[in-house]
């Protein structure tokens, strides 16, 4: 198995404590209606947990991770992209190395949410995302949108997307078209592109009539225990490689709803053990994908990271 000092996790979010404090006010002043209805949903408990910088790097440390991506969450508005993006900057030069920051961006806001994209990744962020085109107001084909995976691929940078299982009802998140995704790739071969939640179930179910996807998707496994059996680890290495694959946790979100309410990263982590995975596909799984992805990207003046 990996060694717990190899361990990276694709996949985790961030708030800062007023948001956590009074997600539902909070989101609405803002006028981030969406978020709302996802971390404080009306008539039903949410799933949604919190923590804090300080919070994540015990629980990294109790479970062996040596670093996280902070995702980027899907935001409507680009003032609230760039609010989320400086609390990742602050928080990933407080613990550098363990708190990988990616840059989340409002296409549909134009020219100044793709400036402000460029100068957080001039500052040093890692990726882009995690971004859902149809919670954000465009789509795949909007220009502005192909601008932001025309500033991936020229920075050898990764971009999440969000991707949703259409055979796994609402608990899997707003629809994505899975087809379009596939296509956005190949028309991209020199992007990397991070489908979340396994694709939307493209990691173990692929394309109809065995279409091959194209080589330049990865699959993260954040939310997977909400979704899908412990078994899809398996499935889904055997249907696109266990290098394509990324383990993510969705943290702090409550993963395991029905056997705890505290976050945290052992319960998926011994799952995954339990898959029936090999040793080299739990190392490939676990961070080294992650890494060799990581790894492509240019810093600015053209330097490798």
């Amino acid at each position: 198995m990996t060694e717990p000092s190899d361990i990276l996790d694709a996949h985790v979010h961030l708030y800062a404590p007023e948001a956590a404090a009074d997600p539902a006010g909070w989101g609405n002043s803002r006028g981030e209606p969406g978020w709302v209805a996802c971390v404080a949903p009306s008539g039903r408990r949410s799933i949604q947990g919190w923590s804090t910088p300080e919070a994540l790097i015990a629980r990294m440390d109790e479970a062996g991770v040596s670093g996280c991506v902070l995702q980027g969450w899907y935001w409507q508005r680009q003032e609230t992209c760039e609010l989320q993006n400086a609390w990742y900057l602050e928080w990933a030069r407080r613990y550098p190395g363990r708190l990988i920051p990616f840059a989340t961006v409002q296409p549909a806001a134009g020219r100044g949410a793709l400036e402000a994209l460029e100068r957080s990744l001039d500052a040093g962020f890692r990726g882009i995302g995690e971004l859902l085109p149809g919670a954000q107001g465009y789509t795949l084909e909007s220009p502005w949108f192909l601008k932001v995976v025309e500033i991936a691929e020229a920075r050898r940078l990764p971009l999440t997307l969000h991707a949703t299982d259409p055979e796994a009802g609402a608990a899997a998140g707003p629809a994505t078209p899975l087809g379009p995704l596939v296509q956005l790739a190949r028309d991209h071969p020199r992007a990397t592109f991070i489908l979340a939640h396994l694709g939307g179930g493209l990691a173990f179910r692929g394309l109809p009539a065995g279409a091959t996807l194209p080589e330049n998707l990865c699959f993260d496994t954040a939310a997977v225990p909400l979704l899908y059996d412990p078994g899809v680890y398996r499935r889904a290495a055997g249907r696109v490689g266990a290098e394509r694959i990324l383990y993510g946790s969705d943290y702090p979100l409550l993963v395991y709803p029905r056997r705890t309410r505290d976050p945290g990263f052992g319960l998926q982590l011994a799952d995954i053990a339990a898959s029936g995975l090999g040793p080299g596909e739990r190392t490939q799984i676990l961070g080294q994908t992650l890494r060799r992805i990581l790894a492509r990207g240019l810093a600015p003046g053209d330097k490798r990271v």
